[in-house]
């Protein structure tokens, strides 16, 4: 399958592979080889997650639309520049698992802030909303949403966004983060309330959503 990154791929120097060991590494070992920049610690570290962290990120943006081969770049991209913050070597599934759910929470949050104040179906920009797009009471309303969503967790977040943006069911959001359906539930309903609340509180963004979701556009 071609690639969308364009000429320039900031992974290439993972492709050729060179001299990796044939041995099976522990990710105390691999984090240490990576922080040594041991030609072959990225592509071992690649193999080893790449898999989990796109099946994760496939069954939360399963749509065309999005490119999760890119988000998957962008995951690992942030574990190789941030290789001196692993503090638990031995966790690095962990922690990559933990990077691949802020891409996620960044790309869901922004969708539902798009579909929310611009009321696309999708999530993508409506024909008509570029005029909309660059009025104040928009761009006001679009800051606000984005305070709203930054107040929850990145777990949180993601359970949401799932739920009320991809129409997930909550069994499908518990598959999805790979935790249980209580938990799921849990984190589903926190997040309702918080940004229930937060939205009931704030009379701008109130009518500026009541405005736009009863008026026969």
């Amino acid at each position: 399958m071609a690639r969308r990154m364009g000429t320039h791929d900031p992974l290439t120097p993972l492709r050729p592979a060179p001299s990796r060991p044939a041995v099976e590494r522990t990710d105390a070992e691999l984090v240490a080889a990576l922080a040594g920049n041991l030609p072959w610690a990225r592509r071992e570290i690649w193999d080893r997650y790449s898999e989990r962290v796109t099946r994760y990120l496939s069954r939360a943006l399963g749509r065309p639309s999005y490119d999760v081969e890119d988000l998957t770049q962008e995951v690992f991209l942030r574990l190789f520049t941030r290789r001196g913050w692993i503090e638990k070597p031995e966790a690095l599934r962990e922690f990559t698992m933990a990077i691949a759910a802020r891409v996620l929470k960044w790309n869901l949050r922004s969708r539902w802030v798009r579909r929310k104040v611009l009321l696309s179906s999708t999530g993508d920009l409506p024909e008509a909303a570029g005029d909309r797009n660059g009025d104040e009471e928009t761009r006001d309303a679009l800051r606000r949403c984005r305070q709203i969503l930054e107040g929850l967790s990145a777990r949180e977040c993601v359970a949401f966004t799932l739920r009320f943006t991809e129409e997930m069911t909550l069994e499908e959001v518990a598959a999805t983060m790979e935790v249980s359906l209580s938990t799921a539930k849990r984190l589903v309903g926190r997040a309702a309330a918080i940004v229930a609340e937060s939205v009931a509180r704030d009379e701008d963004l109130r009518q500026y959503f009541a405005e736009r979701s009863g008026g026969g556009r």
